[in-house]
């Protein structure tokens, strides 16, 4: 992958069509919104051989470390909702519907906190045999 040209690539289309979008808003704020979604959706078209790669790295370290996979799927998962909640929001956002983004960031916080109690229940039944065997 060429990361490096890819970024330029990227951040261009963002600043065009960001650009494109603040001169039609006045006229044709509907197309101005479409020109934001469309960008949006490219660049996270343009994002996911890189998510591929990222989660190939991240199984070949639990591979190596030993680390059951249990855990690394759920780390990927959580980071995974992360990044789709934060950015369902912001296209939200752009499109001028603040509440909706707040409703989804909030849904994506309790799909993590939700997801991450198995990791907590472990936590725990660990921290109660150090006590017990002390």
């Amino acid at each position: 992958m060429t990361w490096d040209m890819d970024i330029f690539k990227i951040v261009g289309l963002g600043i065009a069509a960001a650009i494109l979008a603040v001169f039609l808003k006045n006229w044709r704020p509907e197309i101005a919104v479409q020109i934001s979604l469309a960008a949006a959706a490219i660049i996270f078209i343009a994002v996911m051989p890189y998510i591929k790669t990222l989660f190939s790295m991240f199984s070949d370290i639990s591979n190596r470390v030993g680390l059951d996979s249990k855990y690394i799927t759920l780390i990927l998962k959580v980071i995974g909702i992360a990044y789709i909640a934060q950015f369902g929001a912001e296209l939200c956002r752009d499109a001028g519907e603040t509440s909706i983004a707040s409703k989804i960031e909030l849904f994506g916080k309790v799909i993590i906190v939700t997801l991450s109690m198995p990791l907590l229940y472990s936590f725990m039944e660990v921290v109660e045999r150090i006590i017990n065997f002390g």
